[in-house]
């Protein structure tokens, strides 16, 4: 725990809870996120993630961006370690497809850690050691704003691990460009004197993610997939921008495991808040909870669905689905519900669920249906 830092956490409960007399219980409920990962966060044991700032702007009526800077100037004061940055946590659960990315060969001899060069108090940097001595140190840098000095941070930095760890041996120096601007504002590293006699050179392996397609850093690995949000350009249209999205939660849901999934989808999130800043806070929210199969309500209905559907038509399950997640975040019965999703299609059903987790009430709900009710009439005549 840092000394006079404040962790977002600690903020959330002096500030919200405890003058609104909220406990974490009460909290868990109303925000649909476990008792015991909460009590972690106003610990100061865990960050707040996107997903859990859209939730806590949503109850306390902020916005997400207040959560997420008081936990990236959190991060940011914390010298002692590197582990928050979401690119070093990326490196611990897929390294080995960053380093296919950079032209590493022997990818699997790798592990990685973070370091923290303590006398220049430069930021942590990643370090990829190999397993047995018959392989080179890789050093990688992360570079998402325009640095001219880049690569003399990088040269210094290389320097510095060397002499901290007492390492003579060969070593990579990786730069990893967001944008082809950050590259292109980079100085080229060249220190001599006037004579010629005293000088260092260098080039290091340089890799600009908005140069890829997304094809193209899958064909290289799979997992790179997490890196696609930097294929797209900054002011690609929203609509399109929450299909992608879509995409790339299956593709992740599918390749990485449940104990690592859930870290990937807050780096995936945090790379798009960074990424899509022209989008207001309604769509990324919308976009964050598309899906009513990724919620713990959602879950639970969709495993009744698939039992049931055994026995009923889609449009009945889905019917039945809809109503059940309408009742139970809007406390009403299913009695009242029923008989106004009978008139909507499958697809239109699906829909309304994408839209139900982003809804203030049942009148917005219900306004909802009674739009399309008439938007369906109209396509009969």
């Amino acid at each position: 725990m840092l000394k006079n830092v404040l962790h977002p956490g600690q903020i959330l409960n002096q500030l919200f809870l405890e003058p609104r007399k909220i406990s974490i219980n009460e909290l868990s409920k109303q925000i649909d996120v476990k008792q015991s990962r909460l009590s972690r966060v106003i610990k100061g044991k865990q960050s707040i993630t996107s997903e859990l700032s859209l939730k806590l702007a949503d109850l306390f009526q902020t916005q997400p961006e207040f959560w997420m800077t008081l936990q990236a100037n959190y991060d940011q004061r914390k010298h002692s370690r590197g582990t928050d940055n979401p690119f070093y946590k990326l490196m611990k659960i897929s390294g080995n497809a960053i380093l296919k990315l950079i032209g590493v060969q022997s990818y699997d001899a790798y592990e990685t850690r973070a370091i923290v060069l303590k006398e220049k108090r430069l930021k942590p940097d990643i370090v990829v050691y190999p397993k047995d001595a018959n392989h080179e140190i890789v050093m990688i840098e992360f570079q998402g704003y325009k640095e001219p000095m880049m690569r003399y941070l990088m040269a210094s930095k290389m320097s510095l691990m060397c002499a901290q760890e007492n390492y003579t041996g060969p070593i990579l120096g990786a730069i990893v460009y967001t944008d082809k601007q950050y590259k292109d504002a980079a100085l080229p590293f060249s220190i001599q004197s006037e004579s010629g006699q005293s000088y260092i050179q260098g080039e290091f392996i340089e890799i600009v993610l908005s140069t890829y397609t997304e094809e193209q850093l899958i064909d290289i690995d799979e997992k790179l997939v997490i890196l696609a949000p930097f294929t797209l350009p900054k002011n690609y249209p929203k609509d399109e921008y929450v299909l992608k999205y879509r995409q790339w939660r299956r593709k992740i849901d599918a390749l990485f495991s449940e104990k690592t999934v859930h870290e990937i989808n807050n780096i995936l999130s945090l790379f798009i808040m960074d990424r899509q800043r022209n989008m207001t806070i309604k769509e990324i929210n919308a976009m964050y909870n598309f899906n009513i199969a990724e919620t713990p309500i959602g879950r639970e209905l969709i495993k009744e669905g698939r039992i049931e559907a055994e026995k009923e038509s889609e449009k009945k399950v889905a019917t039945k689905l809809i109503a059940r997640q309408m009742a139970k975040k809007f406390d009403i019965n299913l009695r009242r519900i029923m008989p106004r999703l009978k008139p909507l299609r499958t697809d239109d059903l699906m829909e309304l669920g994408e839209h139900i987790l982003s809804m203030a009430s049942f009148e917005d709900a219900f306004q909802w249906i009674n739009h399309r009710k008439k938007m369906i009439k109209m396509a009969a005549v």
